[in-house]
């Protein structure tokens, strides 16, 4: 009686442990579809367009599929790609996302706007991140830089690693753009030499990495100004002005 009282003690707990083990168990990380994203974070107006044309809700947590377009007013929204990379799209942008394995090889094409990306890195054979503006063609294999499209020029400014800027032309040039350098492409032509970008440009893109809200670059554009009405409360008129 006393060792069949033991078992069914035995057998209990271990049903017991089982169970709670299953019930605390780490969640499975999602498998994204090839050329898909996932919102990470989003802030204010964005509009988000499925292949079809119909209409999306952009809340965190939504897949958001290749051909899908996003916009964004004075929204911005945070994208985990189906690579590991990171793309930032900030307000008054337009974006596809694209299959990098299909057409082009594009993973994405920026239309107009502003966008920051932080690129997984490339390890052997796999093929290196590329996307599109209306004047250039971008390709990296792990890095983190930022894209502008406005008025007919793709501007790129680099913070990590390599960045390769082509233009449109069949056969034309390509520039290499390390760290701290800049270049801009016009319509039908090749891209500019690099050039050193200021020290308020580099700033900007370090506060992206890793920033998992939309705003983080709003908050380091508004710091200096804050520091400035702080500045030798004890002097006067002098105190607004600058050093």
């Amino acid at each position: 009686m006393t060792i069949s009282y033991c078992i069914r003690i035995a057998l209990t707990t271990t049903v017991v442990f089982v169970f709670a083990s299953a019930q605390t168990a780490p969640p499975q990380q999602t498998i994204l579809p090839i050329g898909s994203a996932e919102i990470s974070e989003v802030k204010g107006a964005v509009v988000l367009h499925s292949p079809q044309g119909s209409p999306l809700n952009a809340q965190r947590g939504v897949t958001v599929t290749a051909e899908s377009t996003i916009e964004t007013a004075k929204g911005s929204v945070l994208l985990d790609l189906q690579d590991g990379s990171q793309v930032l799209v900030k307000p008054h942008s337009n974006i596809v996302l694209k299959a990098p394995n299909e057409g082009k090889g594009y993973s994405l094409e920026l239309f107009i706007g502003n966008i920051l990306v932080k690129v997984r890195k490339r390890l052997g054979s796999n093929p290196s991140f590329r996307m599109g503006t209306p004047t250039a063609v971008i390709t990296v294999r792990g890095t983190r830089f930022s894209v502008e499209v406005n008025k007919g020029r793709t501007t790129v400014e680099v913070f990590e690693g390599l960045v390769e800027v082509a233009g449109l032309l069949q056969g034309a040039p390509h520039v290499l753009i390390k760290p701290g350098f800049s270049t801009q492409v016009e319509n039908d032509r090749a891209p500019d030499e690099p050039r050193e970008m200021s020290p308020g440009m580099s700033e900007g893109g370090r506060e992206g990495e890793g920033s998992r809200s939309p705003q983080a670059g709003q908050e380091r554009e508004d710091q200096p100004q804050n520091q400035q009405k702080q500045g030798r409360p004890n002097q006067g008129s002098s105190e607004s002005k600058p050093d």
